[in-house]
Order: C-alpha cells, then sequence, then structure tokens
C-alpha cells in the first residue's frame, strides 16, 4: 500500500483546493453545503477531508470541461 497523507496535508490539500476551484460563488454555496453533510455523516475528520477534496477534484473536472 502507497504512503497515507498525514492529515496536515490534507488540510493543506483541502485548503489549496478550496483556493484555487472556489471562485463562483454558487458553487462554493454548494460545496459548503456538501461539505456541511460530510461532516454530519461521517466521524473521521481523514474521510470528511477526503471527500472535501473529492468534491473538490469533481468541481475541477466540471471547470476542465466548461460544465461551470
Amino acid at each position: 500500500m502507497g504512503i497515507l497523507p498525514n492529515m496536515d496535508e490534507l488540510r493543506s490539500t483541502c485548503a489549496r483546493m478550496e483556493q484555487r476551484y472556489l471562485l463562483n460563488p454558487s458553487v462554493e454555496t454548494s460545496y459548503r453545503r456538501v461539505s456541511e453533510r460530510f461532516a454530519a455523516d461521517l466521524a473521521d475528520e481523514r474521510d470528511i477531508l477526503l471527500s472535501r477534496c473529492a468534491a473538490l477534484m469533481t468541481i475541477k473536472f466540471l471547470i476542465e470541461e466548461r460544465a461551470l
């Protein structure tokens, strides 16, 4: 198995991606809502951060596809 990033690395990556991809206010609002849902539904901070990063990767993909 590969090396697992530590929590500080995950937090940093998530924050960096948020700054880069949450430029559209309506997209940011939706992302914040889904992030709250992750926090409510998941107990482990690692799972929450990984879920938020996955949502941000989806936003990145949609931006690149010019769907947003």
